[in-house]
This record gives structure tokens, sequence and C-alpha cells, in this order.
């Protein structure tokens, strides 16, 4: 009376579903550095199309130093290996 039971694959959110289409099922350093690119050029477009000339320059330049800081952190951890690891994503 013992039936087989097939397992499901685990489900998961729409949100991680998304951010796997994005970098894909084991991310890599140009996956990062592209979203951090992609991210920083929505940011700048929008500041400039909605804002004043002050406060959209002031933004701007703010949003460029993110993202120069964050370019460095994925430089870094690229030389660190970290993005070589593979992950598993199945908890």
């Amino acid at each position: 009376m013992t039936e087989d039971v097939a397992e499901d694959p685990p489900q998961t959110s729409g949100f991680l579903a998304g951010l796997e289409f994005l970098t894909g099922d084991d991310p890599s350093a140009g996956s990062f550095l592209l979203v951090v690119g992609m991210v920083t050029c929505v940011f700048i477009a929008a500041f400039q199309f909605t804002l004043n000339p002050p406060i959209s320059t002031l933004l701007t330049g703010l949003v460029l130093v993110i993202a120069v800081i964050s370019f460095i952190m994925g430089a870094v951890l690229d030389m660190l290996n970290y993005f070589d690891t593979p992950r598993n994503l199945e908890r």
C-alpha cells in the first residue's frame, strides 16, 4: 500500500526567479557588473529627466560614485575568486 511519491522541485519566489533571469543560475563577475551598470543607467536617466539641473547633477554624481565603488567591489571579489566557486542554491 505504499505509493511512490515523486518529489517536487523546490519552489522559488518570483523575486529570486527575477534575479536568476538577470544573473543566471551561477552568477559571475560579468553578470554582477552588468546589473550594476544597468541600475546606474536607470537611476541617471530618472534623475536627469525628472529633476531640475542643480539637484539632478548632484544626484547623478552620487550615483556615479556609488557605481564606481560597486565596480571596484566586483573587481576585488573577482580577484578573490568569489564568483568562481559553485554554490548549492537548494537548502
